[in-house]
This record gives C-alpha cells, sequence and structure tokens, in this order.
C-alpha cells in the first residue's frame, strides 16, 4: 500500500513498508523476493524524494522497521535510516486506540526515529498545512471488523488544487460502516483502497464479514469517480471474480474500480495468489532451497539466494 504523492507544495510518502507473509504452508517463492526487492529498492528511491512521511499503523508491511529480517521483511537499520532520516513523520499514535503489539512496535519506530534526526507528529484526527495542500488524518478506524484483534489505522485525506486523494489501508472492505461513512463524508476523488481478506474466509474471518465489506465496497465504488482496490483483496486466487460484483457497480456510474498495476497501465502480477503454482512451474534452486532449510535464527539474518 505504499503511495507516493506530490502536489505544487509537498512531496508525501505514505506507507513506506513492504512484506511478504506465509500462503498455502509455503514461504514465498525466489520470483516474491525478487519483486520484494524491486519494491524496496522504490520505497528508498520515493523517500529520497519525500518531505513527509505518514504510518497509518505499525504492521510490518506498512513501516519500515529499523532491525534485519530477510524472511519476510527484508528490512535492516540502515535502510531504515535511508528512508526515514531528517523527514517529517506523522504516525499513529502509541497511546491510544492500538493494541500491545503494535504499541510496542510504535514505541521501539518511535525511538528510532528521534535518533535519526526525523520530526514525528502524532496524527490521529490531526489536520497539516503545508503551503495550500491540506493533508487530514482520520480518528483511528479499525483493522476490519469493529472487533477486530488486529487494531486500528489511520486513513489520510490529501487535498489540494480542488482534487482528493484518500488512502485507507487495512480497513478490508472496508468492513465498518462506521469506516464506510467516514470515507464517503470526504468525497475524494481518489480512493486507495485496502479490499475485504478474501482468502482468510471461514479460516479466520467469517462469511458475513466478507459479505458486509463487499456491501461497503460497492457502496463506495458508485459515490467516488476512482477506486483503487488493493492489498487483502488481491491475495486470494480468485480475486478477479471476488471482486467483480464492486467493478459492476463502479461502472454503473461510469466509476472505475481498478488495481494500482492498472491504474499505472500495466497487468496486474499477484505472485502471492500464485505462490502454489510458482512452485510447481517454476522450481527453487538447490540453493534457496538450502537457505529455505536453515534454522529460524539463522535463516532471518541471512538473505534469501535468489
Amino acid at each position: 500500500m505504499c503511495t507516493f504523492v506530490e502536489t505544487p507544495d509537498v512531496r508525501i510518502l505514505i506507507d513506506a513498508g513492504v512484506a511478504l507473509g506465509p500462503r498455502f504452508g509455503k514461504k514465498p517463492h525466489p520470483m516474491e523476493y525478487q519483486a520484494r526487492a524491486v519494491c524496496r529498492a522504490r520505497i528508498k528511491e520515493y523517500a529520497s524524494k519525500s518531505q513527509v512521511i505518514i504510518t497509518s499503523h505499525y504492521h510490518n508491511d506498512h513501516h519500515t522497521p529499523n532491525y534485519t529480517e530477510t524472511v519476510w521483511l527484508g528490512c535492516s537499520t540502515q535502510e531504515a535510516e535511508q528512508i526515514y532520516s531528517n523527514k517529517t513523520v506523522i504516525l499513529k499514535s502509541i497511546r491510544d486506540s492500538i493494541n500491545l503489539a503494535q504499541r510496542k512496535r510504535g514505541w521501539m519506530f518511535q525511538r528510532f526515529l528521534k535518533t535519526i534526526g526525523s520530526t514525528c507528529q502524532v496524527a490521529d484526527g490531526a489536520k497539516f498545512e503545508f503551503g495550500k495542500t491540506i493533508v487530514r488524518m482520520s480518528e483511528p478506524v479499525p483493522h476490519g471488523e469493529e472487533t477486530s484483534g488486529l487494531g486500528w489505522v489511520l486513513m489520510t485525506t490529501i487535498e489540494s488544487e480542488h482534487k482528493k486523494i484518500m488512502h485507507a489501508s487495512d480497513v478490508q472492505g472496508p468492513m465498518s460502516k462506521r469506516t464506510t461513512t467516514a470515507i464517503l463524508k470526504q468525497k475524494p476523488d481518489l480512493l486507495l483502497l485496502g479490499g475485504p481478506p478474501f482468502y482468510l474466509e471461514k479460516v479466520k474471518v467469517g462469511t458475513e464479514a466478507i459479505q458486509q465489506g463487499v456491501a461497503n465496497a460497492v457502496k463506495i465504488a458508485r459515490n467516488v469517480p476512482t477506486v483503487i482496490f488493493e492489498h487483502h483483496a488481491l491475495r486470494s486466487e480468485k480475486w478477479t471474480e471476488e471482486i467483480q460484483p464492486i467493478r459492476q457497480a463502479g461502472s454503473e456510474t461510469d466509476h472505475r474500480v481498478i488495481t494500482a498495476a492498472e491504474y499505472l497501465g500495466q497487468k496486474p502480477n499477484t505472485l502471492e495468489s500464485m505462490r502454489q503454482r510458482l512452485y510447481e512451474d517454476h522450481p527453487p534452486s538447490k540453493s534457496f532451497l538450502e537457505w529455505y532449510g536453515l534454522d529460524r535464527a539463522e535463516q532471518r539474518q541471512t538473505a534469501p539466494p535468489i
């Protein structure tokens, strides 16, 4: 969900992180690690252009932690310093509407930022002005369902030259009616929206919650001219079918519901959803399989041979 926004007044990077995750009982395929390396390079490139970095919450795919971890994150202290040094960092409060795991991560992250010359500004419900550009941060909204144990996130609305862009990561649909109302109230011209986690249905998320997420996304698609539909929704093998009702609702009002790749004129390349097939169609090298077999501690400190 990392997104770069440039206005005549300011350059902003939102959620400067990337991560892989376990799927189908397998660690990521080498092609996924290659894609992660490309994303890491792009995050550093756009961070170097940015004056402001926004962190919506403290899950590790939405910020870059300052330690070495190679299996899932591909991060290091040096990389975190490159991204955040001497920036204005607008971030989620670690005192209110936060679970214990994110509070700990957020405390460590903020302590690190202070050692590299960054300015930290707590964002919950706040408004910031950069010249004629206005940045509005939402009050905390649930990471999915209202009762989600995954915590809360902040949504960002950036207004410049009578246009509004909104970034709503990890709202999972949104599943929450309160979150849906908050999005529609802002009336964005373009919305980056984290969709429902179809791949977790009947595993960690109930069918009713998924259906509520789809229903709320349909309502949004009918009211927002361009919706970039992303993140959890595209982890499912059947994501193209599962988001079709949302695309259809948008088209009925001449609105667009597209992926980030499609917004950039590219074909979606959802490697994570294809992991099982990747291992079958593109067997990894012997050196990669040897790395795969390392004990956990050694593996986390050793880059995968890709």
